[in-house]
Order: structure tokens, then sequence, then C-alpha cells
């Protein structure tokens, strides 16, 4: 995106005694699709109409004005008004009174598309700008993007997956969901499946890689051209990214090259990788012609993992051979995405990395925070492979900036808020001058077809992203501004269900998310389906031995053993071994015991906003039954976590020192928690059940797995 500033300059001419005020807004390039964006939306909340810019400056108005200027091509007009203009960074903007007028300053393109939907949102609350202040945003992270999964030549294979392909070929949905991007001041999105290639191009010298011909290849270009210039009218930076050495069928079948057995095998790296000088001609062609052919597209990405079962260097070495030399070849400058290679040899990767030293902007290389269980301890335990190797930032990158993968396989079905998660994230893993922004998002669930609801319950949105706007609002507004506070989620809240019950919602969602957070920090999740929960399940067992779906629920005794995410947590089995040889438990370390306690308060005080806010809703009632029903749920698994717990606790115990009493009292949490997981599933009634990627073939429901709870019970009875 060029680096140059649109001008904007509205005068808003209020009456007092008018019944309908009209704005006039004095526009400079109004040619500009991002600015014509914003002034759309904010159509919708004020009534004006559009004027040359040289009108006002022939004029003198009185009243009360806006003016959204550029603050380098009218540095003349500043200094003779004397106006204060502070350091406005790209994508930043400013807010500024002096008497009758109000200036607001973009940065560039982006930062005036941010400063009229703030605007917007300001007279939302604020129709006669009592509370008018001085301001100056500027964006924490120049990074901040959604990773979304496409539902065709799909990483995953599942009904859960494919489901999607008619949703996310329908460019009426992209349009909605790149809007609620603007909206939430998202600026990337980072398009994700094995080859995509054939899909975007007819590879040139290799016509048995195509896969359509005809008009339904130019249906494809169609689409994807579409898509990529709506997300580039948005400020919405765009990429293609892939799981490396996998070729089209075509391919595949002529050449008898990366003919991988099967899913399971190649998953796990079996199968050595296949380098055939073919497959790097071919994938360097690839990416060339598809940066050439698109010019809207802002880049590619490269994940080294499957199907790369070989050294690193020679890993490393295809890369550059095939993704690295197609983007130099290319007729246009094209930005790289780099996913940390799952090997940790940092030291060869970085050589590499940094050895591409021609392209125009630093490289982005992206890291899995604790795997695939971002949502979990705000602190850095684990990435992909296991361990953490801090050679990829220490010492600082050359050419190269961070950028951390927020993965969520945690929470699909309940809407999900925590903005203090958020902030301690970015406070302790904000890197300055290293670590560029945040990827949000799943492998496991594409955020489209809604699906989840049962044909019996009302709901007025129309794609799953919508019902988890929550989510979306708290993560792309505080990497924008993690200062941003509460309240203006709260005044959202309100906005939406009410001013009764707009703060309280906001606060019981708050939290009933602590949930997830505290068992994916307790219970270590590593990749995908060894950590869901919402279901309480761990499927690692269950996707490679296709075992009874129950088997995936976590059991009672598995929990007692199983490891911590966060290492200042114990688990049950180092509690236990702790109080009996009556080791000292250092201040900084959280006992189970904590952890059951919190979750219990949680769930009590979740329960008592619930009843004080269940029948106050004054706007969009039927959704607000719904999240209602989601904060339920939330509070009951926070329940049963701990009561199970806590039963846990005392049979571990019971077991090591043979005490039937600390048995009985065992038995009884666990009833306890029985109780919790009925009534968890009354609350999600609303939901019916629905092929989740966790647990395979099977459908998911918390009804399915009530005789799993009721086996924990059986498991402490027969302890001892």
């Amino acid at each position: 995106m060029k680096n140059f500033i649109f001008f904007l300059f509205i005068l808003l001419n209020y009456s007092i005694n008018a019944q309908n005020n009209k704005s006039i807004i004095y526009i400079n390039n109004s040619n500009n699709p991002i600015t014509e964006i914003a002034l759309k939306k904010l159509s919708h909340q004020l009534e004006f109409e559009t004027k040359d810019l040289e009108l006002y400056k022939k004029k003198n108005f009185n009243n009360l004005s806006i003016l959204i200027l550029n603050k380098d091509s009218d540095s003349k007009w500043i200094k003779k008004n004397r106006l204060k203009i502070g350091e406005i960074k790209p994508e930043g903007y400013q807010f500024l009174r002096k008497e009758n007028l109000i200036y607001i300053v973009g940065g560039d393109d982006r930062g005036l598309m941010y400063a009229i939907l703030d605007l917007r949102d300001y007279l939302k609350l604020n129709p006669n700008f009592d509370s008018f202040e001085d301001k100056i945003e500027n964006p924490h992270f120049s990074f901040r993007a959604i990773k979304f999964n496409l539902p065709w030549s799909s990483y995953r294979i599942g009904e859960s997956i494919q489901m999607h392909y008619e949703t996310v070929k329908d460019l009426n949905y992209w349009e909605s969901f790149l809007d609620m991007m603007v909206d939430n001041r998202f600026n990337t999105l980072t398009l994700w499946n094995l080859h995509p290639f054939t899909f975007m191009i007819q590879p040139e010298g290799f016509p048995e890689a195509n896969q359509f011909t005809g008009q339904e290849f130019r249906d494809w270009q169609k689409f994807w051209k579409s898509l990529f210039k709506m997300a580039k009218d948005r400020g919405i930076e765009t990429y293609i990214l892939n799981w490396n050495i996998i070729t089209s069928p075509g391919m595949t079948e002529t050449h008898n090259v990366a003919n991988y057995k099967d899913d399971l095998e190649w998953h796990y790296g079996f199968t050595p990788a296949d380098t055939s000088p073919i497959i790097v001609d071919y994938m360097r062609q690839c990416i060339t012609q598809t940066i050439n052919e698109y010019p809207n597209l802002t880049g590619v990405g490269v994940s080294m993992g499957e199907r790369m079962k070989m050294p690193i260097e020679d890993a490393m070495e295809w890369v550059k051979n095939t993704f690295v030399e197609g983007i130099r070849q290319a007729n246009r400058p094209a930005k790289f995405i780099h996913r940390a290679p799952f090997s940790i040899n940092p030291e060869a990767a970085r050589k590499y990395i940094e050895s591409y030293t021609d392209f125009p902007d630093p490289i982005i290389m992206e890291f899995k925070f604790n795997w695939s269980h971002g949502h979990s301890s705000p602190n850095l335990s684990i990435t992909h492979g296991g361990k953490i190797a801090d050679q990829y930032w220490n010492p600082k990158p050359k050419n190269y900036k961070m950028a951390w993968m927020m993965r969520n396989e945690d929470f699909l079905m309940l809407n999900w808020s925590n903005t203090d998660f958020i902030r301690k994230h970015i406070e302790v893993n904000d890197h300055k001058d290293i670590v560029a922004g945040y990827f949000v998002g799943s492998e496991t669930f594409i955020p489209a077809k809604e699906y989840r609801m049962s044909p019996d319950v009302k709901y007025e949105w129309k794609y799953a992203f919508e019902k988890q706007w929550e989510f979306y609002q708290i993560w792309g507004r505080l990497l924008y501004n993690p200062e941003l506070s509460d309240s203006y989620f709260i005044e959202q809240c309100k906005l939406k269900y009410g001013n009764d019950v707009g703060e309280k919602f906001f606060k019981t969602l708050q939290i009933a998310s602590e949930m997830p957070l505290s068992l994916a920090s307790f219970y270590q999740g590593t990749w995908d389906f060894t950590l869901y929960c919402e279901g309480f399940l761990n499927g690692k067992q269950l996707y490679r031995n296709y075992k009874e779906a129950g088997e995936a629920f976590i059991r009672i005794d598995e929990m007692i053993t199983h490891p911590t995410l966060d290492k200042r947590y114990l688990n049950i089995d180092e509690f236990t071994n702790k109080k009996l040889s009556k080791t000292v438990i250092l201040d900084e370390e959280i006992t189970p015991i904590e952890v059951a306690n919190k979750m219990k308060n949680n769930g009590e005080k979740i329960l008592i906003h619930y009843n004080e806010i269940k029948s106050k809703s004054d706007k969009n009632e039927i959704n607000y039954q719904v999240e209602l029903n989601d904060i339920k749920a939330w509070a009951y698994l926070s329940l049963y976590f701990s009561a199970k717990l806590n039963g846990a606790i005392l049979l571990d115990e019971a077991v090591k020192t043979n005490n039937k009493n600390l048995q009985a009292q065992a038995i009884e949490h666990l009833k306890n928690a029985a109780v919790q997981w009925e009534k968890l599933i009354e609350a999600t009634q609303q939901y019916q059940e629905v092929s989740l990627l966790h647990i395979r073939t099977y459908k998911f429901s918390w009804k399915y797995f009530y005789p799993k709870v009721l086996k924990d019970i059986e498991i402490a009875e027969d302890a001892l």
C-alpha cells in the first residue's frame, strides 16, 4: 500500500432548532476507496452531503465544525492556524479542538479510515460533542492479522471444514467479514491451505497441474481478484500461505512426486520429503505467477512442518529455491511470512532468513504461542516442537520481526471475551522493535457457515463470526491500542443489549471466560487435538487410534498426573507429593487447590450476575438470550472443573495414603461434578450435535460425554 496521505475536510453545521441536521463533508481525493467505505459507515450515523474542499477554504463558518485533514499537504494552513499537531504514525490519527473547530488529522489512508470510524463511534454516544477530548491514537502493533483456514485443499479434512466451501466462496460473506475486520482494526488477512496455487493460476510450463479449465477457472480468478480488491479497498493486506512440499493432484499423478501415502502418515512425518527438481521448478513458477497475476495480493508465506522430514539446512535451502526465489523473480515486490521452523535449530534458520536482504519490508516470522493453545497462560511455555529457543530473537533480528500465533482450539461454541488476558499477554510478550504483532485464528474451526445452533433456536446473525463478535472486537481493538479501557467495550455492550445490562453483561462474560484459560494453563495441550477446553477433551489418542469418541474425555486419573503448561502450576501428583513430604510450596507456585477455589468462586459469581441480568435486556433480546446461555454454560463448566479438581486432589492423597475417608470425600466431589455437568447439558440445549474435528467423525455434544463424567465416580470407587 502506497504510503501517501489523503485529505478530508468535514464540516458539520448544527442548528439548535433544526429538526433534521445535515452535515457537509468537504473532501479532497474523494475517489479513495478506503475513504469512501469509511464515509459509508459514517453515513449510517450521520446525514451528510459531500462538497469540494475548495468551497470550505473560501468561506468562514461560525458553527461547530469538524475538519479531517492531512498534516503534510496542508502544513502552511496548519501553521497559520497554530495547530499543535503531534507525532502521528502510519495508521494513526489525532483529535484536536480549538475554539469552534474540531480537527481530525490522519496519518495515512488507514489512519483516515480509523479516524472516521472513531468519529462514528463517538457520535453514537455523544451527538453534541459534550465530552470531546483531544487525543492521539497510534497503532501499538503494525501487524494485526486474522488466520483463516480455507475449506478447499484444506489442511484438516472433515465435515466441519468442508461444509463451509460455498459460504467461503461467496463474496457477500467476505464483504461482511472484511467489514468486521475494519471495524475492529485488523489490517491483515492470511489465508491458509495445502496447495492454493492451482485454484488461482494455470502454471506456465506445467499444464498437467491444472485443476480447472474454462468457465470454472475464470470463476476462481474472478473470486480471488474480487476478494483481494475488496480487502485492499479496506486497507487490509492479504497473504496466501501453504504447507510446503505439496503439489496439485495432476503433478503428483503425472510425475509420481510428493505421493504421500495417507493423511496420518505425512502428518506425523514418517514419509521423507520429496525434493525432486521438478517440484522445485513447479513451486517457484507457481509463486512468481501468482504474485504477477494478482497485483492486489500483498504476499505469500510458508509453513515448514509436515512433509518436510529432512535436516533443517536442506529444508531452508528448499524454501530459498522456491518461495524466496519465486518472489524475487516476480515483476513486483511482495511481502513474505515465514513460520518458525518446527525443528529446533534456530541458528541455521536465522542464517538463511537473514540472508534474504532484498525484501523491501521486514519478513514476518510467525511463532505459535504455547503451540496450538494460545488462550492459556500469558507466559510462553512451549512452541511448536515443544522447546523455546530465544535465539530467534536474541540477538535482535536483522531483517525480520516476530508475530505471535494465538491459536484457538479451545472454545468453538461458547462466546469468549477477556480483556485482562489480552492486555497481560501483550505486556509480557511485546519485545520492543522485535514483535510486529499477532495472528488470531483457529485450525479446526472456520468462522463462516453457522451450523452450531439448534434448528429450534432463534438467532439474528448470518455467519458464525458474527456470533463471536466480542472475541474479534477485543483482540483487534487491543492489538491496535492495549491501553483502550474496558469502558469502551462496556459501551459497545450497552449499545447492543441496553444500558441496564451492558456493564454487568460485559463483566460477567470476562469472569466466565477465565475457565478455558485456567484449564489450558493447568492441563498442558500441545497440538490441536490434545485439548478442547469447553468440551473437557483430549482427543490425541482418539485421533491417532480411532477409538470410541468417549475416550477423548479427560478422565480423573489422567488429570492427576498430566503435566501443566505453565510451570508455575503444580499438577495434582506433584502437589500431593509435596504435601506428604512436607516440602515447602513456593510463593510463586500455584496449587490445584487454588485453581479449584478460583473456579468455584467464579462459577458462583457468574450465576449471581446471570440471575440479575437474565430478563432485563431491551435490545436484541433473541441474541442476548443465546449469549446468556453461554455465560451460564461457562459457570457450570467452572463449577465442574472445581469439583473435579477437588475430587482428584483427595483421591490422589487417598490412594497414596490408603485413606478410605479421603476416598469417600473425593467421591462426593465427583458426584457434585456430575450435577454441574447435568446443568451444563441443560444450559447448552441451544446447540445441536455438531461435527467437530476434535473428535473427527463423531458428533459433539455435552450430553454425549455425561457417561464419562459418571465414569470418574467409578474410577474413584475402585481406587482402593
